[in-house]
């Protein structure tokens, strides 16, 4: 128990780190020309000292995940991360002039209930098995494969959807970098020095992190914070919630009566994300 505790408050340290990174960061986009007039932005925004203040902050929120995840499983340390979006809420709409609504500050809360009961009722374990190689490379492809189309759409196919669908892509580049965080921490802390720098996850540890970064700045020069913000916030932890449940058969414990609850709570999760996601959209076309 003492171990989760120390998990939960490094988790939910991190989301407010993140949170400050990643305002730091779409603020320095928003000061961009748009990708129409001759510039691409997001090299644009490499060239800003706050970009990379922003970028500093987010690896401290990243650390801090990290160690969260040397005490609690992927199940009890991601669903936290997604209140940065909590966090990031608030400060946005002090530096962008922007006014949280009251039906956000709702959906906000809705959102922080759900996360809460997955994790009070769904009590976590915290198994770390391993699978077979295969697995993990028919995972990857996977994700490979959805993260294209969901580029190819916002290129294409759904533009005006642009920031929400690369946003979503780049959750889920951060989920697999969550996923291999906790293996590579794992094999850290059990002294697998060798393991660590023979093992693939390292290595595509830093290739998600590089790719992730990338589409998130792209989401945010594609449109408002809160039209990508909440899709890449609830797609990161869901999707390592998956990869550890497949790989590292992490489980939810609640008796089977309550199972109902729990499958309530992350349906309201992911409303509550869409809602604020849409709420956003429609500011700007008004």
């Amino acid at each position: 128990m003492t171990a989760q505790l120390i998990a939960a408050a490094l988790a939910l340290l991190s989301a407010l780190v993140v949170a400050i990174g990643t305002v730091i960061r779409h603020l320095v986009a928003a000061e961009q020309p748009l990708p129409e007039e001759g510039l691409s932005s997001v090299k644009a925004t490499l060239t800003s000292g706050k970009w990379w203040a922003g970028a500093g902050v987010s690896v401290i929120g990243y650390l801090l995940q990290a160690a969260a995840l040397r005490f609690a499983s992927i199940l009890l340390v991601q669903p936290i991360t997604i209140l940065s979006f909590f966090f990031a809420l608030p400060l946005s709409a002090r530096f962008t002039g922007r006014r949280v609504r009251i039906q956000d500050w709702v959906w906000a809360i809705l959102l922080t209930l759900g996360v809460g009961v997955l994790l009070v009722i769904g009590r976590p374990t915290n198994t770390h098995a391993h699978a077979h190689p295969l697995a993990w490379a028919g995972l990857l492809i996977i994700g490979i494969a959805i993260i294209i189309l969901l580029l190819r759409l916002a290129k294409k196919g759904l533009r005006k959807e642009r920031a929400l669908l690369i946003g979503l892509g780049s959750g889920i580049t951060y989920g697999y970098m969550s996923f291999y965080t906790k293996g590579v921490v794992m094999d850290l802390s059990a002294g697998h020095i060798v393991t660590v720098f023979t093992h693939p996850a390292l290595y595509l540890l830093i290739t998600a992190s590089i790719v992730g970064t990338w589409l998130q700045q792209e989401a945010f020069n594609a449109g408002a914070i809160q039209q990508s913000l909440p899709a890449m916030t609830v797609a990161s932890p869901i999707t390592s919630s998956i990869l550890g449940i497949v790989v590292y058969q992490e489980r939810f414990t609640t008796s089977p009566a309550l199972y109902w609850l729990v499958i309530a709570a992350a349906v309201l999760t992911v409303v509550a994300v869409i809602q604020l996601s849409r709420a956003e959209a429609q500011d700007d076309v008004a």
